[in-house]
């Protein structure tokens, strides 16, 4: 499996990324590496991820993943300005863009769940990159903030398409056309994050949520994050899917596997099947 050292890994070592692996928990920490420029993201940081990603996607087991930043005071400061200042045409534009928009999808479709651990601020670019995430968590000296506008562009990398999901459209307007930003408090409230961790602990409570998470058995939480990222649509197919759905978590060997473990009172061993 991915979680054990060397399977399913291309290389053992980044130049961006360091990456825990706790097998026993069946949870996959990645940490942005590059302190020095506040975990700045740049193409080699969006390449290392995506191949990580790819990569972890072989587990059937992996439970959780979990991204963080090094330091104690930023989670990431967003897009390296000084590595894409070389990007002069429209085409090299639009190429960073999708790019990193193809990691925000694959964060979006990964088969398991990815929780970001915002262990400080987070703006312009790193706030898109947060809000690719299932759910997010943030330290309470924490600020986020669209601040693109400040520098005479616009978000690109599938912010806006979140916010329009997460925000209310009047919310998502004035934070993106004032560069306004946040604190934790205003940030939760608007639903910019999901919880407030104490200083310091935003990587402990959301290992914390990622276990939980991870001792499920697989099937079904990767199920309800497939269902969960299904726009509504008919009502009729909409019940369709839903029934198939529970279906074929109920017939699967990790739901028989649950209810004996329950009996038992012991942990479950789950399959992903």
């Amino acid at each position: 499996m991915f979680l054990d050292k060397g399977a399913f890994l291309a290389r053992e070592s980044y130049a961006t990324i360091a990456l825990n692996r706790r097998a026993s928990e069946h949870v996959l920490i990645i940490t942005l590496s590059r302190p020095e420029v506040h975990n700045a993201i740049s193409l080699g940081m969006i390449d290392e991820i995506t191949e990580v990603l790819a990569e972890a996607a072989g587990d059937p087991l992996l439970g959780c993943l979990v991204v963080t930043g090094a330091g104690e005071k930023t989670f990431t400061s967003g897009g390296d300005l000084k590595e894409f200042a070389g990007l002069r045409t429209r085409e090299q534009a639009e190429e960073m863009s999708l790019r990193m928009q193809r990691l925000a999808r694959a964060i979006r479709n990964a088969p398991f769940p990815v929780l970001a651990a915002m262990n400080g601020d987070a703006y312009g670019g790193g706030l898109e990159f947060a809000l690719a995430a299932d759910a997010r968590v943030l330290d309470e000296r924490g600020r986020v903030g669209f601040l693109q506008v400040t520098i005479g562009v616009t978000p690109a990398w599938r912010g806006i398409s979140r916010a329009r999901e997460l925000l209310a459209r009047s919310t998502a307007f004035l934070l993106m056309s004032t560069g306004e930003v946040v604190d934790a408090p205003r940030a939760l409230t608007y639903g910019l994050v999901d919880r407030i961790a104490p200083a310091g602990a935003a990587l402990a409570e959301t290992l914390e949520i990622a276990r939980k998470i991870a001792s499920h058995p697989p099937l079904a939480v990767r199920t309800i994050k497939q269902m969960l990222n299904v726009p509504l649509g008919d009502a009729d197919e909409d019940l369709e899917r839903e029934a198939a759905a529970f279906a074929g978590a109920w017939i699967s060997a990790d739901h028989w596997e649950a209810l004996a473990a329950r009996s038992e009172r012991r942990r479950g061993r789950y399959t992903g099947t």
